[in-house]
């Protein structure tokens, strides 16, 4: 089975962490056991859960984890790990809905939804028992791919970048339930990828990061909600970016699954990017992830090779470098033909762990030894296939 979608928290109440995989109509359910297994799969129906469109949380304030999917469907848990017939709530979505966010859009402690279409960013906003109404619909010209979210005029409310083709548009949060979002600036830039966001000047304001056409664009904050262009920096081999301060002197540079390395400058430009690895794979990386593995505080990288079925894991060795092992997943799993990356601590440990999408058969679980060691541990699977999707761990407790 290739995951439409999935999601890392808790499924019962003051339970362990936990997954939820979604696959056509119905989700399986893993429930953790708290040192890194899972039991399962059970299964709860849940509609609508379609491209990385699944999350956990509690939508409805009990303090039991409940499941959304982008379609928008809400089953309330029960809290025993199984969940009551799912609600459905009509949400207005050109071209179909893709992907779910769940976020308190009005500072209220209450968890709104947040979706998006190929025209359109749409909320729903949480009526505080669990009840949602339709909020503003709020065109985004060109559509709506990924999108970051941070406070990016200063307000204290959450805000939205989400890119296009076309380039970047900033959705400017504004605490009225009415009307959540208001339409922000735009940034004007050809074949914009999935953008991250971080302070990459150090003025506590934050910035965005923009692959685009071969290259990663910097633009700064202003504080406002507008962005300023700043740098430029060459990434012919392209791929998917992560943000880290990889040489421990306070300024963020970004890795590439394109194999390129840059360090940060500190004021939103960057070093010329080096290769990561010496001799990457022929056919080169899909995905890549960071995090401390080793808990030495410095930034590791792992990276995915699905067509020779390899997880590259690169220990930040603290001199410019890294120690780099090859994993090897058991042929068969859901690891087998590693994808996209979700670093998370799944058993409580206190070190990162891996859930690691197959392109090929559901995806799998490796335990972290907290000295940059990763363990498989289990598989989540079912005999459902479908497209190679994205996967996403976020603390929902």
């Amino acid at each position: 089975m290739r995951p439409l979608g999935l999601a890392v928290g808790p499924l019962t109440k003051g339970g362990h962490p936990s997954i939820a995989m979604s696959a056509g109509t119905e989700v399986y359910l893993y429930t953790g056991d708290g040192a890194g297994g899972f039991s399962g799969p059970t299964y709860a129906n849940l509609p609508g859960a379609g491209i990385g469109g699944l999350a956990i949380s509690d939508v409805n304030g009990d303090g039991i984890p409940d499941l959304v999917s982008e379609g928008v469907y809400i089953a309330l848990g029960k809290g025993d790990g199984t969940f009551k017939k799912p609600v459905y709530y009509s949400v207005q979505g050109a071209g179909g809905l893709a992907h779910v966010l769940l976020a308190d859009l009005r500072n209220n402690g209450l968890t709104d939804i947040i979706t998006d279409s190929s025209g359109a960013i749409s909320v729903l906003l949480n009526r505080g028992t669990g009840k949602y109404q339709d909020g503003e619909w709020t065109p985004v010209t060109g559509g709506a791919g990924c999108g970051v979210a941070a406070d990016y005029n200063g307000d204290g409310k959450p805000d939205l970048a989400v890119n296009n083709n076309q380039g970047v548009t900033i959705l400017l949060g504004t605490g009225n339930a009415r009307s959540p979002f208001a339409p922000g600036s735009t940034i004007a830039l050809a074949n914009a990828g999935c953008l991250v966001t971080g302070d990459l000047n150090g003025d506590g304001i934050p910035d965005l990061l923009v692959p685009a056409s071969g290259s990663m664009v910097a633009y700064l904050g202003n504080g406002d909600g507008t962005f300023t262009e700043k740098s430029t920096t060459a990434t012919p081999s392209g791929g998917f970016v992560v943000l880290a301060d990889f040489n421990h002197n306070g300024k963020l540079g970004f890795a590439t699954s394109g194999n390129l390395l840059a360090l940060g400058n500190g004021d939103g430009t960057f070093q010329t990017p080096a290769p990561i690895v010496t001799t990457p794979p022929y056919s080169g990386f899909q995905y890549v992830a960071t995090g401390d593995l080793n808990n030495d505080g410095w930034p590791d990288l792992v990276l995915t090779d699905l067509f020779n079925d390899f997880i590259y894991v690169l220990i930040n060795n603290q001199h410019g470098g890294f120690a780099q092992t090859i994993i090897s997943p058991p042929i068969g799993t859901g690891a087998y033909s590693p994808a996209q990356v979700a670093l998370a601590d799944l058993n409580g440990d206190g070190n990162l762990d891996a859930v690691i999408a197959s392109s090929y058969s559901g995806a799998g679980v490796f335990l972290g030894d907290g000295k940059g060691g990763l363990t498989y541990k289990d598989e989540l699977a079912d005999p459902v296939y479908s497209f190679q999707n994205p996967i996403a761990v976020a603390d929902v407790k």
